[in-house]
């Protein structure tokens, strides 16, 4: 399974952020700490957004930020904070709760895990379910199907 990289260690658990950029931040913060990839690729991601719009909001309360592969990523990572008030990430209304972040170091070593949260985060009930956890063992759990 290929989620399996999502640990607790990588999952955090906020009442709410100020800004969208903010989120990014610090969902991004435990891949950070564990070298997954450098400062750069956090600006990255943020700036995407600035100039892309929020393309990053894939469904109703859900977010994925990502940039593009380049050097300052070192190995494939996934993380999540998750609002218990969501965010949004623009004015026409992307909100978003369960904010991923995922470090891709080539244009396919992450497609695998991508696929896998799509399925996992397709299911309304699981949705629910992640959005009222109260921990990270629950988060982490709900996502491998216990």
């Amino acid at each position: 399974m290929a989620l399996e990289i999502l640990t607790s260690d990588k999952v955090q658990i906020k009442d709410h952020v100020e800004h969208w950029s903010e989120a990014i931040d610090i969902a991004a913060q435990p891949l950070l700490n564990q070298r997954y990839f450098d400062q750069p690729y956090i600006t990255a991601m943020i700036n995407s957004v600035k100039s892309l719009g929020p393309y990053i909001v894939i469904a109703p309360e859900i977010a994925i930020a990502h940039a593009r592969p380049d050097s300052h990523v070192h190995k494939v990572g996934l993380s999540l904070l998750k609002l218990n008030q969501h965010i949004n990430f623009s004015e026409e209304g992307h909100f978003a709760s369960l904010v991923f972040v995922l470090s891709a170091v080539d244009n396919t070593a992450h497609l695998e895990i991508l696929k896998q949260l799509a399925q996992i985060l397709g299911d309304k009930q699981t949705v629910e379910e992640l959005l009222s956890a109260q921990n990270n063992t629950e988060i982490i759990n709900i996502l491998k199907g216990e």
